[in-house]
């Protein structure tokens, strides 16, 4: 059985609370704790790698995951690239607007009925592409393909089932 942790009961940044003690190496909260420890390790990881490249070339990570995405599937739609950086279609058109006002992006309409847009890379955006490293996305899908398939499967399964968690927990809060 788990256990809700109450609100406002995170640990401070250090990741131990202050005035209690120690949870129990086995416990519910202890091993809870040890995850959120791994989990921010992770967040950290691919934040640092991009916040690098960004600082270097005064793009956002967003806008160099799209630029990486666009470079490895030329002629995508809109909603392909989205889906591609788990946002919502609309998000991923601002972005293309800031791509595109920048020159690193085009769109272009060659379907039969005009409607479809698809993207490409402008001259300036494959320079760009060139010259910087893969996105830390990419050596986390590399790490994630090297893992064994039964260790991925119960990643899986945790990760979906602490989203969905979370999820349930936001509709809660927000409802």
């Amino acid at each position: 059985m788990t256990r809700a942790r109450p609100r406002n009961s995170e640990p401070p940044p250090g990741g131990k609370a202050v005035g209690r003690k120690p949870a129990d190496p086995g416990s519910d909260a202890a091993v809870a704790e040890q995850a959120f420890g791994k989990i921010l390790r992770l967040v950290r990881a691919v934040q640092t790698g991009m916040q690098n490249i960004e600082g270097s070339h005064g793009l956002s990570g967003s806008q160099l995951w799209a630029l990486w995405q666009i470079s490895a599937k030329p002629g995508q739609r809109v909603t392909e690239l989205a889906e591609a950086l788990q946002i919502h279609p609309s998000t991923a058109s601002n972005l293309l607007d800031k791509l595109e006002a920048r020159g690193l992006v085009r769109r272009e309409r060659r379907d039969q009925d005009n409607r479809v847009v698809r993207l490409y890379l402008a001259d300036s955006g494959i320079e760009l592409v060139k010259n910087i490293p893969g996105p830390m996305q990419g050596r986390l899908r590399r790490a994630l393909k090297q893992m064994p398939t039964s260790a991925l499967a119960g990643l899986l399964k945790g990760v979906s089932a602490l989203l969905s968690h979370m999820e349930e927990s936001f509709r809660g809060e927000s409802g």
